[in-house]
């Protein structure tokens, strides 16, 4: 719904795309760097599902490369583009999607929440250093390497977030109400900017679709999603069956979790570094969709 009025504002001069760009800045620069302290700053550390988070992990490893790998032998870009290829086929929606799931079907949410704290402080950084490298190339490339943590606040929020968990260290009410409020608006503004982004009619073309054809985009689209929603749940459930021995139930959560779509963020991350957009929207959009039919498939071979 909310995707839907963010095309609509676009479809019928409601809003411009100046404006689009402006809520996804706030998105990336705001927003998210709020929800990830306040959702960090509550999350025990103690006792997090070590060895299905090392399963997951090793799938997100893995499907990563070999969306970066595809990207490089067989799309044209930037490297920018192929870290967003990979990233739409290996950076899972843990959020807004990933804990309802974990709620309501897993009954457990433990290993959302060390997935959480995995891609936001260890992924979210190696991919934004990667764009960032990409964007901001030339003379002062590793200063600027060195100081991203200092002035990237997606790792700002993180870091901070964790470091408020780990000391038991409570913000004063009205700071985290204030957070809270604007993190609620992380969702909800990176649907409606991407639901801005599908309209196109009126918009001159991009770098990406000036050099890259539609054929060819939607092929790489259809094997990033093709990773994400199908090879990234089997690596998880190999990993966790063969190399961990986890029980039956953390098995279960490892595939399902490993099987979530791609993140919004994704969408967010190309805009802001101009890398991929097109890419990570039609990703999403696609996984997201297939997505209710691969969970429910993924649970039905898993707990039979």
């Amino acid at each position: 719904m909310i995707t839907a009025l963010g095309w609509g504002t676009i479809r019928f001069g409601v809003l411009t795309r100046a404006t689009q760009q402006a809520l996804a800045a706030f998105t990336f620069l705001v927003a998210i760097p709020a929800v990830l302290f306040t959702t960090l700053a509550k999350t025990p550390l103690g006792g997090l599902p070590l060895r299905p988070l090392a399963a997951f992990a090793l799938s997100t490893l893995a499907v990563g490369l070999l969306g970066y790998g595809f990207a490089r032998r067989f799309l044209p870009g930037r490297n920018g583009d192929r870290v967003i290829t990979a990233m739409s086929a290996a950076y899972v929606n843990s959020g807004n999607l990933g804990i309802p799931v974990a709620v309501y079907v897993l009954r457990d949410v433990s290993l959302i929440t060390a997935v959480l704290v995995f891609q936001t402080m260890l992924v979210t950084p190696l991919i934004v250093g990667l764009l960032d490298a990409d964007a901001n190339g030339g003379p002062g490339r590793w200063r600027r390497i060195a100081l991203l943590p200092l002035r990237t606040p997606v790792i700002l929020g993180s870091l901070f977030g964790v470091l408020a968990s780990a000391s038991g260290w409570r913000p004063p009410d009205w700071a985290l109400h204030s957070l809270e409020l604007l993190g609620g608006a992380a969702v909800p503004a990176a649907l409606f900017a991407l639901g801005m982004s599908l309209h196109r009619d009126a918009v001159e073309p991009t770098a990406e679709l000036r050099d890259v054809a539609a054929p060819r985009r939607g092929a790489g689209v259809g094997v990033a999603v093709a990773l994400k929603v199908l090879a990234q749940p089997l690596a998880a459930y190999l990993a966790g069956r063969f190399l961990f021995h986890l029980g039956p139930a953390e098995l279960v959560a490892v595939t399902v979790v490993a099987g979530l779509p791609t993140a919004q963020n994704t969408f967010v991350y190309a805009t802001e570094y101009r890398a991929g957009a097109d890419f990570s929207r039609d990703a999403i959009l696609v996984s997201s969709l297939l997505s209710m039919a691969t969970l429910t498939a993924i649970l039905a071979l898993t707990q039979g």
